[in-house]
């Protein structure tokens, strides 16, 4: 008892005070999260795509197989501990690309290179609150203004990424883009979007393979149903330090419920890989930290620590991330017993 007191005071001196609570001589067991059951699971597909995208993903990768494999699935509380929405410093971790974000959702700005500090903006947070909080400061720390937008992408219609698209169309006039289908979700009415959010205007829609250049920036789209029907993702060249790199820009991680949507995040997996691999994208980025690491990769950047850019993983390591996020979709399928017929 003497030993617990003692530790408790030492936390709290030591400004812990949070966990200092969480110790104490009882435990009351209704606050704690339940083990995760998957009383319907086909056990050898469980151990033969668990085992498979543990060694396609490697040593190097293991961070995101643990994250989308493991985490989301079995200890999905922990990992929804990860993206508590928060502040993150706003990040430059490219020439001409800057992360406004928070922490559960990201937003980036492209430098579109046109020499009047044109950007496009890629998703816009959660609402616009967001936008005037987190965006438009984070743009201000680097020099821009809102009106220095020229575009929006929406990489799919859920409300954390278009959620704050409809203010910035209202207030400087900018279009947004985004595929048919999530257009066609966003005008019917986002079925899971928050009462009293107002969905942005159709402007112009995105379809698969479409080049659209910017400036002097060209971002290759890619229609890659699955999170949502119509989430897209693409490629975009970044510099670091006057060295040219392909980015892939992933537009929905996040693994459906049903087998159909499944099946389709598989085939978009797959199909985004051999588009990568085609194309020599080497490095990856995505619209939530726990998919890209970026907030981690920020502070290695910021304290000069990593030799090379953390972003840049190289063609091989980006091919093999989205293998191994296609075969945790597996692993979700088997732990829950679906039938894919993929």
């Amino acid at each position: 008892m003497y030993f617990l007191s003692s530790l408790v005071s030492v936390l709290i001196l030591a400004g812990n005070t949070a966990f200092a609570q969480q110790l104490s001589a009882t435990t009351d067991f209704k606050g704690w999260f339940n083990v995760t059951e998957f009383p319907d699971q086909q056990k050898e597909n469980v151990t033969r795509y668990l085992g498979e995208a543990l060694r396609t993903a490697g040593a190097d990768l293991y961070p995101h197989f643990r994250h989308r494999c493991q985490a989301s699935q079995v200890y999905s509380t922990l990992a929804n501990a990860q993206q508590s929405s928060g502040f993150i410093r706003p990040a430059k971790p490219f020439d001409g690309v800057h992360f406004v974000g928070e922490s559960f959702v990201s937003s980036w700005a492209f430098d579109i290179g046109d020499g009047n500090n044109g950007l496009v903006l890629v998703d816009a947070l959660n609402n616009p609150d967001e936008v005037k909080g987190v965006v438009l400061p984070g743009l201000a720390k680097f020099g821009y203004k809102g009106s220095d937008i020229r575009a929006i992408i929406i990489t799919h219609e859920h409300a954390d990424h278009y959620g704050g698209v409809r203010y910035l169309q209202d207030t400087f006039g900018i279009p947004a883009y985004a595929t048919k289908d999530a257009w066609d979700v966003l005008e019917a009415g986002d079925p899971v979007g928050p009462k009293g959010l107002v969905p942005p205007f159709q402007n112009e829609t995105l379809t698969d393979g479409q080049e659209l250049t910017f400036g002097n920036t060209t971002f290759s789209f890619v229609h890659t149903p699955g999170h949502t029907e119509g989430t897209v993702s693409f490629f975009v060249p970044v510099m670091d330090n006057g060295e040219k790199h392909l980015a892939g820009f992933y537009g929905g991680g996040g693994i459906p419920a049903t087998a159909k949507a499944m099946g389709q995040q598989i085939a978009s997996f797959e199909k985004f890989a051999g588009k990568a691999k085609e194309k020599g994208a080497d490095v990856l980025m995505s619209n939530h930290q726990t998919q890209d690491n970026s907030i981690y990769n920020f502070d290695l950047i910021a304290a000069g620590v990593s030799v090379t850019n953390p972003f840049v993983i190289g063609t091989d390591a980006y091919v093999r991330y989205l293998k191994t996020m296609s075969l945790c979709v597996r692993v979700k399928a088997a732990r829950d017993g679906q039938l894919l017929s993929i």
